[in-house]
């Protein structure tokens, strides 16, 4: 299990997906202890039925994104590089493996953040509507073909499917 850099391949779900999951869950909370609030397998590798990256996504809730250093230092030994906030800026960004391969992505926010919702919401959304779910895996299986070496392009051709779910979502569940 391993994504390569700029690559766009997308594999039918695996359920070996919340295996590695469990594992890495299992890894983390050994080492960050109680700086995990909540941890997650979010992502479309956590959503049965789902075409999916071959890359495990995590998001991990931390009391405050200003500890984001003391979680680098912890990380460091495992293989794991902090890609800062990406634009993004309630959440940090770590990635496992090698450049070319990478195998695992960590999300870290804080509770209630626009990055919590906004993942939190999407995934269950999805498991809670089959027709959303099949439009979805269409759109990825379109945008794949289409920008199978131009994985920027194929992540911006999900941005305003992704946007009006989590929309909906926000109105359906609004907890």
């Amino acid at each position: 299990m391993a994504l390569k850099r700029g690559i766009v391949e997308l594999l039918n779900y695996d359920k070996n997906w919340e295996k590695e999951y469990k594992k890495e869950e299992e890894l983390l909370k050994k080492v960050l202890k109680d700086k995990i609030i909540e941890i997650h397998h979010i992502g479309s590798t956590s959503i049965p039925g789902l075409l999916a990256k071959p890359v495990i996504d995590i998001l991990i809730v931390i009391e405050d994104l200003n500890d984001i250093n003391e979680v680098d230092d912890l990380l460091k030994n495992y293989d794991y590089e902090n890609r800062g906030q990406q634009g993004v800026s309630d959440r940090y960004f770590f990635a496992k493996g090698p450049e070319d391969a990478r195998t695992h992505y960590l999300h870290f926010t804080t509770k209630n953040s626009n990055t919590y919702y906004n993942q939190t919401y999407f995934k269950r959304y999805l498991m809670d509507h089959p027709s959303a779910l099949k439009e979805y895996c269409d759109l990825k299986n379109k945008l794949a073909k289409k920008y199978s070496n131009e994985r920027a392009k194929y992540t911006q051709g999900k941005n305003e499917f992704i946007t009006n779910i989590v929309n909906l979502a926000k109105k359906e569940y609004n907890d």
